[in-house]
């Protein structure tokens, strides 16, 4: 049986390069911090806490929202490189000096270039349901108009994210509504109608394939990985986690059955189980 645990509600504040960051610090005083990357138009609030919990047991935990995201302050920027620029920032802010870093979604794409801008500032990855630059995107219409539209109310935001995150099972779905109530009983910031044009216009640059792709950079990326998906992603799919473990020299995968993009939400449990066997190396 699951146990309960709160994330906190209350944030901290930094400021650096003229940002107001604001950021969660909770768990383990003493080891290296994981930092967590959220998901398109997410903010510190999207974490599943049973997840959250389960991984704080043993390491220090930083949620925090980027630039113009939540409670932080400005504009989101309209670059994946600006946006792991403004990571760093906050990171090098709170005086740390090395980190392990938990990217989902669009989170994974910054992540992914924070370690290429930050070589020496992060000692160990996980990407989960994300892609690589000029990675496979199947542009499903129904799929970009649920990630797109404006402001849902609760039944509307229920079945934009089963249907986004889960696959479309009774067993999925019974999962992600346990989440997603989780989730939901929050405190709850949302993010504004900028972050999204602004996180949408840095997805369709990171997301360009009019040249050839032959992933030669993720060969820069020598720390450990650990990629992780659900058996059917319809919003980063599937296909990116294998093209991103046939390209970065030290990764392994591991994919979820019944799932998709929330496998890491459907899965709490194992899925921060994995994690720790993978960061306690």
């Amino acid at each position: 049986m699951m146990s309960t645990f709160t994330i906190p509600t209350v944030s901290s504040y930094i400021e650096a390069e003229g940002i107001r960051f604001a950021y969660r610090k909770f768990g383990k005083e003493t080891g290296i911090p994981l930092i967590f990357f959220i998901h398109f138009r997410g903010t510190m609030e999207n974490w599943d806490p049973e997840m959250i919990g389960a991984l704080a047991e043993n390491r220090p935990i930083i949620l925090f929202d980027n630039t113009g995201v939540g409670e932080t302050s400005g504009e989101t920027p309209t670059t994946i490189s600006e946006m792991a620029k403004d990571a760093a920032t906050f990171i090098k802010a709170l005086g740390l000096e090395q980190v392990d870093i938990l990217g989902f979604s669009i989170g994974g794409f910054v992540a992914q270039e924070l370690v290429l801008q930050q070589p020496n500032l992060v000692r160990r990855i996980v990407l989960a349901g994300t892609a690589p630059q000029s990675g496979v995107n199947d542009a499903r219409k129904d799929v970009h108009e649920a990630m797109t539209q404006g402001d849902r109310d609760a039944n509307d935001a229920l079945e934009t994210f089963l249907f986004l995150f889960y696959s479309p099972t009774e067993t999925s779905r019974a999962a992600g509504v346990s989440s997603l109530k989780r989730i939901f009983t929050q405190k709850k910031v949302e993010s504004s109608l900028q972050v999204r044009d602004a996180q949408l216009q840095a997805i369709a640059q990171w997301g360009d394939r009019v040249h050839e792709q032959k992933y030669d950079w993720l060969q820069k990326v020598t720390q450990p990985v650990l990629v992780t998906n659900g058996v059917q992603d319809i919003m980063v799919p599937t296909e990116n986690s294998y093209i991103l473990v046939q390209h970065l020299p030290n990764a392994q995968l591991i994919i979820y059955p019944d799932s998709g993009h929330g496998h890491l939400f459907q899965y709490p449990e194992l899925f921060a189980a994995h994690v720790k066997m993978f960061l306690d190396v």
